[in-house]
């Protein structure tokens, strides 16, 4: 279907600065090891740029085993409910939610239909907070350049340095947090 034409005034120039929250923020992770202080540095960085929502999606443990065979984490519905316990701790007033879509399906979820899931749910533009570790993962699956096209990635410090070479390819789609 194509584009209505639309009319505006002579001279009319857009806002260059876009007003207001915008976007979603995932937090693709296990949340095995997530501290308080790495949540505040999350939050902070939420707020700095004013994400409309941040949706923590902690990956079921059979997800993880194929991911990585050495990784032993505690089931799903612990470490979700810790991490709620956590965010109500802080008492934040930005908008987020623990999206419970693995654990509903409890069986391992391809990052591809997790990440469309995601997509269809969520409003646009997206952004994907992992750590280094997750993003050397993620680089190695082959629907990794389709999506890469589509959001952008923020690595949290720490972790192993992104050397795999699809994010080297795309260093211009990913930052450091």
């Amino acid at each position: 279907m194509g584009r209505e034409p639309i009319k505006v005034p002579y001279g009319y120039q857009p806002d260059e600065t876009q007003k207001g929250e915008r976007g979603s923020l995932w937090v693709y992770d296990s949340f095995e090891h997530f501290t308080a202080q790495e949540l505040a540095q999350l939050l902070a960085l939420a707020d700095e740029r004013a994400f409309a929502k941040i949706v923590f999606y902690p990956l079921h443990e059979e997800t993880l085993r194929r991911m990585d065979k050495r990784l032993a984490v505690s089931p799903h519905y612990a470490r979700a409910a810790k991490l709620e316990s956590m965010l109500e701790e802080t008492g934040t007033d930005l908008d987020w939610v623990i999206d419970g879509f693995e654990g509903k399906r409890k069986k391992y979820t391809p990052m591809d239909t997790a990440f469309r899931y995601l997509d269809e749910k969520y409003k646009a533009p997206h952004f994907v907070y992992v750590t280094g570790d997750m993003a050397h993962m993620l680089a190695g699956y082959d629907t990794f350049e389709t999506w890469i096209k589509r959001l952008r990635l923020l690595i949290a410090d720490g972790g192993r340095a992104p050397e795999h070479p699809r994010l080297q390819q795309c260093a211009s789609r990913w930052e450091r947090v």
